[in-house]
């Protein structure tokens, strides 16, 4: 006789209670002794197996757990520790989270600017259509990048290089935007510096009575100021080779003098073992004539590399007694 299913669970389940006696049992459900120890041991292999599964199923639920969690908290930890700003908006651009960096940065706490717009640090400097550029990229699923002179909540101002991204769900809709921002204020500071000392220094050798010019160990000019161009009556572009100047060079006799030995040539010659040298020259500029000059010429070692470059100072001279000018 077949017995159902239910029929076999319900005998073993009188057989785990042992409130009767298994002969009982096996008239209750017209079987064997035989019988109803294989369904008993079928169902100790169900009940095992079932077991087994339960708790493959729970270690592989908690391991996926586990690790989700240890990602979460390493990314958190990574957020919360990063020395760049780091704000997550909502799609219409509304904070809902920022890290501490924001708040040592921008002078703001959390809490003031959960649920408000990056507005908030706006200077006024960068203009509306530069918003409207960065607005239009994320919103098309793009990166932006650009430098932003923000406000801290103190009124002070402050430069922050940024990166803005779109953030997509599993559908590819954008969700949030993500912004990690650099506080560049120091370098922005220090470079401004060193353009406001560059364009002083221009100011000043622009400005300087007498004639000077910079060669480097190729011959070409690095600097060379109007004082000079005047004087020379020629053209003195940077990168310019010295010998290939419009010019002819005479000695204090009015004899030709060849350009390799002009004073400034023969003290880049020998840089390593001569450090100044002067000279009375005549000069032809392209329209004739002789200028004299006194010449001055010093190596400098330059800052950056220690390349040894000529500095020239010229100023006019007298002409010199017993010369044959042209």
């Amino acid at each position: 006789m077949r017995h159902s299913k239910e029929a076999q669970e319900r005998a073993v389940a009188l057989m785990r209670a042992g409130e009767k006696p298994l002969l009982d049992i096996a008239r209750e459900f017209n079987v064997s002794t035989t019988t109803l120890r294989t369904w008993f041991r079928a169902s100790e292999a169900r009940v095992r197996a079932q077991l087994s599964a339960k708790r493959v199923a729970t270690a592989l639920s908690q391991e996926k757990y586990t690790r989700a969690s240890q990602r979460q908290r390493l990314l958190m930890h990574a957020l919360e520790q990063s020395p760049a700003t780091i704000i997550v908006t909502d799609s219409e651009g509304k904070i809902v989270y920022a890290n501490p960096k924001f708040v040592s940065t921008t002078g703001y706490r959390i809490e003031e600017v959960i649920g408000l717009t990056p507005r908030i640090l706006k200077s006024g400097e960068t203009s509306p259509e530069e918003y409207r550029r960065l607005w239009n990229t994320i919103k098309a699923g793009r990166e932006w990048r650009g430098v932003f002179h923000n406000r801290r909540k103190d009124g002070s101002l402050y430069w922050e290089r940024a990166s803005i991204s779109p953030v997509h769900d599993a559908k590819g809709r954008i969700t949030h935007f993500m912004a990690v921002k650099e506080d560049i204020t120091s370098f922005m500071e220090a470079d401004a510096a060193r353009r406001r000392i560059a364009a002083e220094f221009t100011a000043v050798f622009a400005a300087l009575p007498a004639a000077i010019v910079v060669i480097d160990a190729q011959q070409r000019i690095l600097l060379a100021n109007p004082a000079a161009e005047v004087l020379l009556g020629a053209p003195l572009a940077r990168g310019m080779r010295f010998a290939e100047l419009n010019l002819r060079w005479v000695d204090a006799d009015s004899a030709a003098l060849a350009v390799a030995d002009h004073p400034v040539l023969q003290l880049l010659a020998a840089a390593g073992n001569d450090t100044a040298r002067q000279a009375v020259v005549g000069v032809i500029p392209p329209k004739g004539g002789v200028r004299w000059l006194r010449c001055q010429c010093r190596t400098v070692a330059m800052p950056e590399n220690d390349e040894a470059v000529v500095l020239m100072v010229m100023n006019e001279a007298d002409e010199p007694q017993g010369s044959a000018a042209e």
